[in-house]
C-alpha cells in the first residue's frame, strides 16, 4: 500500500511512486502481475485542519485494516502523525519516505542505526548547502539571505536547519518568516527586495488568502515570481520548474527507489528493522532558464550542460499576477 500525505497530482507524490515503481520492477516485483499497489491519499497539504488530519488518518488506518497490506509505504510527515504513530506497535511492516522532521519525533523509532521492531525508512533533506553553492555559481555576490516558508510540518524543520547552517555557509539570514497567510506572505516578500541578495523559498502550499479559501501553490509562486526581482532557489525539481530560479534539488525519484527497494526486500522475507534509516543524498541541479532572463543573469554554458534546464515559468502560464 502506498499511503500519500498528499493528493494524487502533487509532484513530490508523483515522482516518489515513481521510484518506488522501478525499483520494485528492478527486483521483478512487476504491479498487476505479481503484487498489487494500492494508493490512499490523505489529502493534507490542500486540506489543513487538524480536523481534517485526524479524519483522513482514521480513513487510512481503516484502509490498511480493510486491505491487508503486506507493507505499507507511508510518504512524508503527515502519515507518521497519523498513521504510523497510532498503528506501530500493531505489527504492520512500515517503510517511511520524505520525512522532513527526526522520526524520534513521532516516536515511531528510536535507533536509526538499528531500527530493529517493524519500522524503517528514508529521512527528506534539503540540500541547502549545495543549493546555495550553485546559486552563488550564478550570483557570486550573494552575502543576505531571505527565507520564507509556509508554515506546515514540512517546512518548519527545514528553516531551521537552514538558520543553523547559513553561517558557516557565508550568508546571513537577514529575515525569515513561517506563515500560512497568503497577506503576510506577500508583504514580507515586497519588505526584503531592498535588504536582501537573495530569497529562499521553502515550501509554498499551505497558504490561505483573506477569507480563509486555500491559495494553490502554483498561484503563490506566480505571484512571488512576478513581484520579486531578487534571485531565488528552492529545493526540489518541481519548484524550479514552477519559477525559481535554481536548486541543487532533492531528488523525490531516489527517495522512492531507496525505499522501493527496502520494500522489495520486505515482502522477500527481511524484517524492516532489519534496514538503518538513511537519507539519499544524490542532488539534481536545477536551473529555470526562464527566471534567468527575466531577472538578467547569464548561465554559464557550462552548467546549460550538467543541469537540468527549465524553458518555461510553469506557474506563470497557470496563474496570471496582478500587477500589486
Amino acid at each position: 500500500m502506498l499511503l500519500h500525505s498528499y493528493h494524487e497530482s502533487n509532484p513530490w507524490d508523483i515522482s516518489v511512486e515513481e521510484g518506488i515503481r522501478d525499483a520494485l520492477a528492478d527486483e521483478y516485483y512487476i504491479p498487476d502481475k505479481n503484487i498489487t499497489l494500492k494508493s490512499f491519499y490523505m489529502d493534507t497539504k490542500r486540506r489543513t485542519s487538524r480536523e481534517w488530519k485526524e479524519d483522513a488518518g482514521k480513513m487510512a488506518r481503516e484502509a490498511i485494516d480493510r486491505l491487508q497490506p503486506a507493507v505499507v509505504i507511508a510518504l512524508d510527515d503527515n502519515c507518521q502523525e497519523y498513521v504510523v504513530r497510532p498503528m506501530g506497535k500493531a505489527g504492520w511492516a512500515f517503510v517511511f519516505a520524505g520525512v522532513n522532521r527526526d522520526p524520534e519525533e513521532y516516536g515511531i523509532i528510536s535507533n536509526r542505526e538499528n531500527p530493529g521492531g517493524n519500522i524503517t525508512g528514508a529521512l527528506e533533506r534539503e540540500r541547502f548547502p549545495e543549493s546555495l553553492a550553485f546559486l552563488k555559481r550564478l550570483v557570486p555576490e550573494v552575502k543576505r539571505l531571505a527565507l520564507i516558508s509556509d508554515a506546515s510540518p514540512t517546512g518548519a524543520p527545514v528553516v531551521q536547519r537552514i538558520k543553523a547552517l547559513a553561517p558557516a555557509h557565508g550568508v546571513e539570514v537577514i529575515a525569515s518568516l513561517e506563515t500560512d497567510d497568503f497577506t503576510a506572505w506577500k508583504a514580507f516578500v515586497t519588505r526584503v527586495q531592498n535588504r536582501a541578495d537573495a530569497l529562499a523559498v521553502v515550501v509554498y502550499h499551505t497558504l490561505r488568502d483573506d477569507s480563509g479559501a486555500h491559495v494553490p501553490a502554483e498561484e503563490v509562486l506566480a505571484w512571488t515570481t512576478a513581484h520579486s526581482r531578487l534571485p531565488d532557489m528552492g529545493f526540489w525539481p518541481w519548484a524550479v520548474s514552477q519559477g525559481l530560479l535554481c536548486s541543487d534539488a532533492i531528488s523525490g525519484y531516489d527517495q522512492g527507489y531507496y525505499v522501493g527497494t527496502i520494500t522489495s526486500y520486505i515482502l522477500g522475507g527481511q524484517s524492516p528493522g532489519d534496514f538503518p534509516v538513511a537519507a539519499p543524498r544524490t542532488g539534481q541541479p536545477c536551473i529555470n532558464k526562464a527566471r534567468a532572463d527575466e531577472l538578467g543573469l547569464t548561465v554559464p554554458a557550462h552548467l546549460t550542460k550538467t543541469a537540468r534546464l527549465f524553458p518555461a515559468m510553469t506557474a506563470r502560464a497557470t496563474f496570471s499576477s496582478p500587477p500589486n
